[in-house]
């Protein structure tokens, strides 16, 4: 009796461990940011979430950065009473308290008189948003491992400053028929921590097949969802567009037009180190395409001059 007794125990107990589900990780899994406190949302109707339901297009829009080898990268959000004014897009660090961005991130394209402008509709500095978020992510391993990992993210509040010939037409069709100084700074209140350093400027122009990498937030086209990660990925140069004011069309992976991070940094990555080639450009118009900074970089080295001299010592009586 005893010896059958044993027997049934035996039998219950291995039944119940081959019935225990193994849990592992997933080696890529990272936790996500708070959901914020009011909906973050994009003028090409982009909502950023927490974790969205449809994955698929997120591959294409590069591997997220976990081994923190692109801090320059930065989430941008605007605030505005109109949602529809409100944005989320990327951006670059390129001094302490300044952040490099799309213009037409932060400024929203307004309905002008067809007469006046031969289009409907025209980006400019008019409607620029006057403040804007700067996030900043680092990932650490959760785990001794290091199969898991996290992301911390800080929030930080500065003033746009978008380029004094800021000009986009966009014509009924929602495609570019011009542009201009596709560019907008951010100037925060604070300067980022030391670990965030910015990244140089180019003083060489790219080359048509020139090879770049380009940094932002994952959107999925198909749930137009963005899931808050910083990602990267290889693209290539082409060749000038004829609208102008410093675009180049780019080639990306599999032929997908992907249009998932306006504003993040493009880098050009040689043995003398990485620097900053442009400004991603992919939610404007049709194709994909970037703002190149090489012509704008009188510009970007004159505002870090003001913004990071020094205070003038007070004056002694």
């Amino acid at each position: 009796m005893r010896a059958f007794l044993f027997y049934m125990l035996f039998l219950i107990n291995d039944s119940g461990h081959q019935r225990a589900p193994a849990i592992k990780l997933a080696p890529t899994t990272v936790e996500k940011q708070k959901k914020p406190e009011r909906t973050e949302r994009l003028v090409t109707a982009g909502v950023l979430r927490d974790s969205p339901k449809d994955t698929r297009l997120l591959s294409l829009a590069g591997k997220v950065d976990v081994s923190n080898r692109y801090l320059s990268s930065v989430l941008v959000t605007v605030d505005s009473e109109d949602e529809q004014d409100g944005g989320v897009c990327s951006g670059a660090i390129i001094g302490p308290r300044l952040v490099l961005t799309a213009g037409h991130c932060v400024c929203p394209r307004r309905r002008v008189p067809f007469e006046t402008s031969g289009t409907p509709f025209i980006i400019d500095r008019v409607a620029c948003a006057k403040k804007a978020r700067v996030t900043t992510s680092f990932y650490e391993p959760r785990s001794v491992l290091g199969e898991d990992t996290y992301s911390l993210r800080n929030s930080h509040e500065g003033t746009v400053l978008p380029h004094p010939a800021l000009q986009v037409l966009i014509d009924a069709q929602e495609q570019v028929v011009s542009s201009s100084a596709d560019l907008a700074l951010i100037i925060l209140k604070e300067p980022l921590e030391k670990k965030f350093k910015p990244v140089p400027l180019a003083d060489r122009q790219l080359r048509p097949n020139e090879s770049i990498v380009i940094l932002g937030s994952g959107y999925d086209e198909l749930t137009r969802v963005y899931d808050g990660e910083r990602r990267s990925s290889r693209n290539q140069v082409k060749e000038p567009l004829p609208e102008g004011g410093g675009r180049l069309r780019i080639e990306q992976p599999g032929g997908h037009h992907y249009r998932g991070d306006s504003g993040g940094p493009c880098l050009r990555e040689s043995v003398e180190g990485t620097e900053l080639v442009g400004i991603s450009s992919r939610n404007l118009g049709e194709g994909a395409s970037i703002t190149s900074t090489y012509a704008y970089r009188d510009w970007l080295r004159a505002e870090l001059k003001r913004v990071d001299a020094p205070p003038l010592p007070e004056r002694l009586e």
